[in-house]
């Protein structure tokens, strides 16, 4: 992402409620039969639940069933994801405000939740608890939205004059390939929607979550991807870009893909350059602080 970031920036971490019943109790039948969990997948959640909650044994509830790629050993796995200590009812940490975390699945990166990592499919929303550790002297609830790691909206029809714009086909696990037509490529910066998702808008200020790949209109190389070979998705600031994202994508929605078409001067300078990104997450810019603080 070297050649697309220009400017990097950190996001402060925004707070979210979290409703407490005020009664204190021990949960026979388990911790997580008295905790709800409600909001849109891929936004920021609320959890309602009965503080100080007991919390004996780690516990892992489905709280949404996604219908995305299943996830298999190695694969980049893209989570957001809020904690929350269990017996205050104080948020730990919370990824909706910044950007989600990206790993590999593997029993090192993913820790205790390997085992419901493994299987489970992009879009499903898990509740896990977990009692207190050498480290965490409380009891904790978190919840973790298993975010796509391709762009998940409706297919769009081919736009006007598609005959003289390079065509798209997605492999098995969404990544593109570009084929260049025979054609002078567009004077004038041209962005084309491919797929039109629904999730958050992408704002500047914020953060933006993307695969992508760039290639070489005079000769059809691929330039950079985020496709295979280990890779995985990218998070950047949505600031400071080339200008072929950064106008590009204002606006865009997570869930959509876009082929975007830059003359040398809005891409790197020297070739026209093919970019084909899908928006994965977006986060909103952080609220200003109050003056005086």
């Amino acid at each position: 992402m070297s050649r697309v970031r220009a400017v990097a920036g950190l996001l402060a971490m925004a707070s979210l409620l979290f409703g407490l019943l005020g009664c204190t109790e021990d949960v026979p039948e388990g911790p997580l039969d008295r905790v709800e969990v409600t909001g849109d997948f891929g936004r920021r959640p609320q959890l309602i639940a009965p503080v100080p909650l007991v919390v004996q044994h780690s516990a892992t509830e489905t709280i949404i069933e996604g219908d995305g790629r299943e996830l298999a050993d190695g694969d980049p796995v893209l989570l957001a994801y809020l904690a929350v200590d269990a017996q205050t009812g104080e948020t730990i940490d919370d990824s909706y405000a910044r950007e989600p975390r990206v790993l590999l699945l593997s029993k090192s990166e993913a820790g205790p939740l390997y085992s419901s990592l493994l299987g489970a499919r992009e879009g499903t929303r898990l509740l896990r608890a977990d009692p207190p550790t050498a480290s965490t002297s409380h009891p904790t609830l978190v919840v973790y939205d298993i975010l796509h790691t391709r762009a998940w909206g409706e297919e769009l029809p081919p736009p006007d004059g598609a005959d003289d714009l390079p065509t798209v086909t997605l492999g098995e696990r969404g990544e593109p390939e570009v084929t260049i037509p025979d054609a002078a490529p567009p004077s004038q910066l041209e962005v084309v929607p491919l797929i039109r998702g629904t999730g958050p808008q992408v704002r500047i200020g914020g953060t933006i979550t993307v695969q992508y790949t760039s290639v070489a209109w005079d000769t059809g190389e691929v330039l950079e991807t985020t496709w295979g070979n280990g890779n995985a998705p990218q998070t950047l600031p949505f600031e400071g870009l080339i200008p072929a994202w950064q106008g590009g994508l204002t606006d865009a929605t997570a869930g959509s893909q876009y082929m975007i078409i830059a003359p040398p001067e809005d891409a790197f300078g020297t070739d026209t350059v093919v970019f084909v990104i899908d928006v994965l997450a977006a986060s909103t810019a952080p609220d200003p602080a109050p003056e005086g603080d």
